[in-house]
């Protein structure tokens, strides 16, 4: 008796596990009988039951959703990757479309101003700028292995964009017709016998003047190159009039133009490489 006052706690857990015992024995000879003895003996081993039951349950229960967090964070994983291969292929298509796009509008400047026949040509894309917020001097990636050459004249497809000032094997730098050191001879599209010079103002625009003062140059004429000077060919869209003033200072009628190629964003251009020699027909 003494031992029992002095461990209270462990008396209790051996009692109560011998009435467990003794329970669920008594359960195996009774349970399921229909009398009063069999339902008590089925409510009492509930009673016990319910504990362990709840107990499992919660961590079953709390397993199976640690479980499916991490089968869904795995799966999201593979959707996150997914959509991001999506992505790239879209870019990429995008992208695609782009250079075919422009592709497709230097051909056809390439074929209306007939330089497709008179000269090889090779397509380059823009890899470097200077560090203005137009191309007013670039860099391609075409150079003397392609046929690349100094003062070899550059277009898109919008229409002039300038002259190749230096060049290497793999490589070449172009100086735009908007730069003020460059210089283009210009005529009017509708009226070729109206000359004039155009300068680059080195913001993106074009400033000159007409040879002759009487011409009858207005705003929204288109200019094309003259081929005077020995470097631009004939016939390539500068852009268009977009003012005419007249200079009090000399007889000359000053004009600004706004060119056709957009030199805030150029990819892709075209260089004129040697000139073909024509066929001559026979008399």
């Amino acid at each position: 008796m003494r031992w029992i006052r002095e461990h209270r706690l462990a008396t209790a857990i051996l009692v109560a596990f011998a009435a467990l015992f003794l329970l669920i024995f008594v359960s195996r000879q009774t349970l399921g009988d229909d009398n009063p003895l069999g339902r008590a003996v089925g409510e009492a081993l509930s009673a016990v039951e319910a504990p362990f039951a709840a107990v499992g349950g919660f961590f079953g229960g709390n397993l199976s959703v640690l479980l499916d967090r991490g089968d869904l964070a795995q799966e999201n994983e593979r959707l996150r990757e997914r959509v991001m291969e999506l992505e790239k292929a879209l870019t990429e298509a995008r992208l695609s479309a782009t250079d075919l796009d422009e592709l497709k509008r230097l051909s056809e400047l390439l074929n209306y101003s007939g330089l497709r026949e008179k000269y090889d040509t090779v397509a380059a894309d823009v890899i470097a700028m200077d560090a203005s917020n137009v191309f007013n001097i670039f860099t391609i990636n075409a150079g003397t292995r392609d046929g690349v050459f100094t003062d070899a004249v550059v277009v898109d497809g919008d229409g002039l964009i300038g002259r190749v000032m230096s060049v290497g094997d793999r490589w070449a730098k172009v100086i735009s017709v908007i730069d003020e050191s460059n210089k283009v001879g210009f005529q009017v599209f509708r009226s070729p016998e109206w000359l004039g010079v155009l300068q680059g103002d080195g913001e993106g625009s074009l400033k000159g003047y007409m040879l002759d003062e009487a011409a009858a140059v207005r705003e929204g004429d288109r200019l094309i190159t003259s081929g005077i000077g020995g470097i631009y060919p004939q016939g390539i869209t500068i852009g268009k009039v977009v003012a005419v003033n007249w200079d009090h200072d000399t007889p000359l009628k000053t004009i600004e133009v706004e060119p056709a190629a957009y030199f805030k964003n150029i990819r892709k251009v075209s260089v004129l490489l040697a000139e073909r020699p024509q066929e001559v027909a026979e008399p």
